[in-house]
């Protein structure tokens, strides 16, 4: 009988001590299976959605509040030129992808091996190409978040809360545990009987064997149905990581604020030498033979200058923010030197 119960999983059941609340696990498991899949097939939509609010804020951030400005930007620049910023500008935000999809290689426990390995070799050549881009303290906790989760899932299994494949179990300790799912209790309970009922009639020594024969296939039978439900709930069931999401909702916090805290726009600052000795403290927005559009930096109006009048443009730190070398988990060592010079003070013709 051993045979029978290789597969049934240890989580499935509970000590028969008191009464036990029994809910039909694979229903609740497939209703959140649906919720997700759900929100995965929305998922552009929603992605599209955010970028475009999170344009719109930009916007409103540069302009500092000023509907003017903020309409005038609007017909100054172009959209890719917006959308090539925000992407940058969002760069960070691709750990919360990384994050996802690893937590998916755990949540779907019935994925193919070949492809979750595909999925994690894509998160760790994502992380690695990400980490030439962004500060190290970016890729240490990134790095960290996907450890964590790791040691979550091993930490869960060894608790019996997440497994790789089924305990095993002697047909002896199966019959004295109950399961907690409702169906599988069911079985469980009926499988019970009938062998209590077949080893009655083996034990009275000139056992009907027809009979014996008609009990072991219906326990046959019903541990079948049994086997299925368990593998099908084990296939559904996966780490819950509860620390993971504090986790990755401070890091995205920590963002957001980063981002809604940061009034820069998507383009250099640049020193705007004119003709007369006049300067500009600027960003350009726009530039053509005839006018060049720029959104002064100190006051966050956009005003149109005639390109002829322009000398020389030289891109410069802004005073609200130094332009240094990002210090990558590759160059933690490297010089921090503005690579711009700081912005002079503008001067009025």
């Amino acid at each position: 009988m051993l045979q029978w119960f290789r597969r049934v999983r240890r989580s499935l059941s509970t000590a028969s001590v008191g009464e036990v609340e029994r809910v039909d696990h694979l229903e609740a498991l497939t209703v959140q299976a649906e919720r997700r899949s759900k929100a995965l097939a929305n998922f552009p939509a929603y992605a599209g959605a955010a970028l475009i609010v999170l344009m719109v804020v930009k916007l409103a951030l540069v302009s500092r509040g000023a509907t003017s400005t903020m309409l005038a930007l609007m017909g100054e620049v172009s959209v890719i030129q917006v959308l090539g910023g925000a992407v940058i500008l969002l760069l960070p935000f691709a750990g919360m992808v990384v994050i996802y999809a690893n937590e998916e290689t755990y949540k779907r426990r019935h994925m193919q091996v070949h492809r979750r390995r595909e999925i994690q070799v894509a998160i760790i050549l994502t992380v690695g190409a990400l980490s030439f881009l962004l500060s190290w303290t970016w890729t240490i906790l990134v790095s960290g978040i996907l450890v964590s989760r790791r040691l979550i899932f091993l930490w869960d299994r060894k608790r019996g809360r997440a497994t790789d494949r089924p305990a095993q179990l002697t047909s002896s300790e199966w019959l004295q545990t109950e399961p907690g799912d409702l169906v599988c209790y069911e079985l469980w309970r009926q499988i019970k009987v009938k062998v209590e009922e077949r080893d009655r009639l083996l034990r009275a020594g000139r056992a009907d064997l027809s009979r014996v024969t008609e009990i072991q296939r219906g326990i046959d039978g019903l541990l079948e149905r049994y086997n299925d439900r368990a593998e099908q709930i084990s296939r559904a069931t996966f780490s819950q990581g509860a620390a993971l999401a504090s986790i990755a909702g401070s890091f995205a916090i920590i963002l957001s604020v980063n981002f809604f805290a940061n009034d820069n726009p998507w383009i250099p600052a640049e020193q705007i030498d004119l003709k007369g000795g006049g300067r500009e403290i600027a960003y350009v927005l726009s530039s053509s033979d005839k006018w060049t559009s720029i959104l002064r930096e100190k006051n966050r109006d956009i005003v149109k200058i005639s390109s002829d009048e322009i000398v020389t443009r030289k891109i410069c730190s802004a005073a609200t923010r130094d332009e240094v070398n990002t210090k990558t988990i590759w160059r933690m060592k490297a010089n921090s030197a503005p690579v711009y010079k700081k912005c002079p003070a503008p001067q009025v013709k």
